[in-house]
C-alpha cells in the first residue's frame, strides 16, 4: 500500500508545482499539519517540535522532522526524503534548528518563497525569511485548498471507509438513546463500537487525527449527543441528561481513517415533539430535499446555501438562517470550502462535502441531518447510509 501511496503523493506534488510555477514561487515551505501529511502521508501526531514539508520548484520534495519523529516518519510517512534537525539519540541531524536545517536544505532563495499565511506563526516566518535571505515570500494557503477539494481515489476510499464507522456510531447511540440511555452514556457506548468495527474491518489503517504544538490527537472515533437548547452551542460535550417526552436530541459523529474525515448527524424526535420543534423538523427535511435535488456538478455552492434558505424563509425562519449548509471534508473536519452565501465556486466531480441544512435556536434547540457526500460525474453519491428521513424514538 506504501507504494501506491507514494504514486499519490508524487502527482498531488507535480500539481503543486506547477501553481507554483504560475506564481513565480522557487521554494515552498509548509507546515500546516493537514498539509504536511497530504504531501507526505506522515502524521507526527504531536507538533510540539514542528514539522515541515520543503516542495522546492526544482529538485525532489523532502520531509523534514525533528530528529525524534525520524523513525516514525520512516515507518509510515510516503516521502523517501526524509532529514532531521534538533537532537535525539544517535539519529543524524542536520542542525540544531529548524531554520538552520532548512538552509542546509534549500540553500539562500533567490525568488519568493511560499508559505501558508494562514497558519504559519509570526515568529517563524520571520525566522525563516532571515535565515533564507529571500527575496520575497507569497501566500499559499489558498492554492493547497483548492487543490485538496477534488479527491483522488485513495482519498475517497479512506472518507468511504470512515463514514461507515460515522454510521456505525450514530445508529448505536440513537438505539442507546431510545433504551434510555444518557447523552454521554449513549455516546460511550457508540465510539466502543466504532472502535470494534474498526478493530474488524480497517485494522490497517490509522485512525488518529492532527496535534498541535501542546497536546496529541491519538483517537479521532468521536460520538457526542445534544438534546433541547444545549444544541445551540453547536459543539459541546455530552451531559449526564437522559432525553425525555418532547425534547429533540441530536446525535453526532466524527471519524478519521487513514488521516481522512466523514461526518453523520441526524436528530430526533423524542416522544411526542410539536410547535416550533417540530416546524424546524420539518423544514431541516424539506431544506435537505432542494439542496438534493439540484446537487450535481457544475452548480455553484452558494446556490445549495439558496435552496435551503429559501426553505427556510417560507416557513418562517428568516431571523435564524444559518451561515452555512454544509461544508468540505477530507484532512480536517471542516475543509475548505462552504456551503454558504457568496462561494461562487462550482461543484466538480470528486468533491467530498456534507450537506446538513439546519436551524439552531437558544429558546428550543435545534434541526440537521448531516451527511458526507461525494460528488460524481453525474451527481452525488451519499456516503452516509443512515435514514435521513423523520426520526423518532
Amino acid at each position: 500500500m506504501k507504494t501506491q501511496i507514494e504514486a499519490f503523493l508524487h502527482v498531488r506534488q507535480e500539481r503543486f508545482k506547477s501553481l507554483m510555477r504560475k506564481k513565480g514561487i522557487d521554494a515552498a515551505i509548509l507546515v500546516k499539519p493537514e498539509n504536511v501529511f497530504y504531501f507526505s502521508n506522515f502524521n507526527p501526531v504531536l507538533n510540539s517540535h514542528p514539522v515541515f514539508m520543503l516542495i522546492p520548484l526544482e529538485g525532489e520534495p523532502c520531509l523534514l522532522v525533528h530528529s525524534i519523529r525520524y523513525l516514525h516518519a520512516q515507518e509510515e510517512g510516503g516521502i523517501r526524503s526524509i532529514y532531521c534537525y534538533g537532537k535525539w539519540g544517535n539519529t543524524p541531524s542536520l542542525a540544531p534548528e529548524a531554520n538552520e536545517a532548512i538552509h542546509e536544505l534549500l540553500g539562500e532563495v533567490e525568488g519568493a518563497i511560499g508559505f501558508e499565511m494562514e497558519s504559519i506563526s509570526v515568529e517563524l516566518y520571520s525566522g525563516l525569511l532571515n535565515t533564507l535571505h529571500a527575496r520575497s515570500s507569497v501566500s499559499v494557503s489558498r492554492d493547497i485548498s483548492l487543490l485538496k477539494m477534488v479527491k483522488d481515489e485513495y482519498e475517497i476510499g479512506c472518507i468511504r471507509r470512515a463514514a461507515r464507522l460515522v454510521d456505525c456510531g450514530v445508529e448505536t447511540a440513537i438505539r442507546f438513546l431510545r433504551e434510555g440511555m444518557s447523552e454521554a452514556q449513549a455516546s460511550t457506548e457508540a465510539q466502543y463500537s466504532m472502535r470494534k468495527l474498526w478493530h474488524k474491518e480497517y485494522p490497517e489503517f490509522e485512525v488518529c487525527g492532527f496535534g498541535n504544538s501542546e497536546g496529541g490527537m491519538i483517537d479521532s472515533l468521536n460520538v457526542w449527543s445534544l438534546s433541547n437548547e444545549h444544541i445551540a452551542y453547536g459543539c459541546d460535550c455530552p451531559r449526564h441528561y437522559i432525553p425525555a417526552d418532547g425534547d429533540i436530541s441530536l446525535p453526532m459523529a466524527w471519524a478519521k481513517l487513514g488521516g481522512y474525515h466523514a461526518e453523520n448527524e441526524r436528530t430526533v424526535l423524542v416522544g411526542s415533539v410539536s410547535g416550533i420543534r417540530r416546524k424546524a423538523y420539518d423544514a431541516m427535511l424539506e431544506a435537505r430535499a432542494a439542496i438534493f435535488d439540484i446537487l450535481r456538478p457544475g452548480i455553484l455552492f452558494e446556490e445549495l446555501y439558496f435552496a435551503a434558505a429559501n426553505v427556510f424563509s417560507s416557513h418562517g425562519f428568516l431571523d435564524i438562517l444559518p451561515g452555512r449548509v454544509g461544508h468540505g471534508i477530507g484532512n480536517s473536519a471542516h475543509e475548505f470550502p462552504s456551503l454558504a452565501r457568496g462561494n461562487k465556486l462550482e461543484l466538480a466531480p470528486g468533491m467530498a462535502i456534507t450537506v446538513e441544512p439546519g436551524l439552531m435556536d437558544k429558546n428550543w434547540g435545534g434541526a440537521r441531518h448531516s451527511d458526507s457526500v461525494l460528488i460524481t460525474e453525474t451527481g452525488y453519491e451519499i456516503l452516509t447510509q443512515l435514514d435521513a428521513g423523520y426520526l423518532q424514538i
